[in-house]
């Protein structure tokens, strides 16, 4: 069922799979209060929640034509990435500071000119450059 579902899934059919999550959670009836939050009832229970509060954010055969990333890898790398330049021994910012060298590192890691763009409108460099 769990591969049934992840297709379903990743063809776009949300609607599918929390049909089929809720009619297990009626099978087993809803969740009693002494069920452990391991129990399937509780599990069927915040699942149906969960995919039917997000089914918005589960469009993944028009995420994967616009090649946007599905999962949570390319945003714990950035924040890794990120964190190298602000997190480290003998650092210490203050508020506007961090969000400076943020701010330039963001323009560092988009790797679409927007580095370059940025230095070559600032007065003392764009007349070097």
């Amino acid at each position: 069922m769990a591969q049934q579902l992840k297709d379903q899934l990743w063809s776009g059919q949300v609607g599918e799979v929390i049909v089929a999550l809720q009619r297990h959670a009626d099978r087993l009836g809803p969740p009693q209060a002494t069920d452990v939050p391991e129990h399937p009832r509780r599990v069927l229970a915040n699942n149906v929640g969960y995919f039917t509060t997000h089914r918005h954010h589960m469009d993944y055969p028009t995420y994967r034509r616009k090649g946007w990333p599905i999962g949570s890898g390319v945003t714990e790398s950035a924040v890794k990435l990120f964190n190298k330049r602000v997190k480290g021994t003998e650092q210490f910012w203050s508020i506007p500071g961090v969000e400076s060298i943020l701010s330039l590192r963001a323009l560092w890691l988009s790797q679409d000119d927007r580095w370059s763009r940025y230095w070559n409108t600032r007065p003392a460099y764009s007349k070097a450059a």
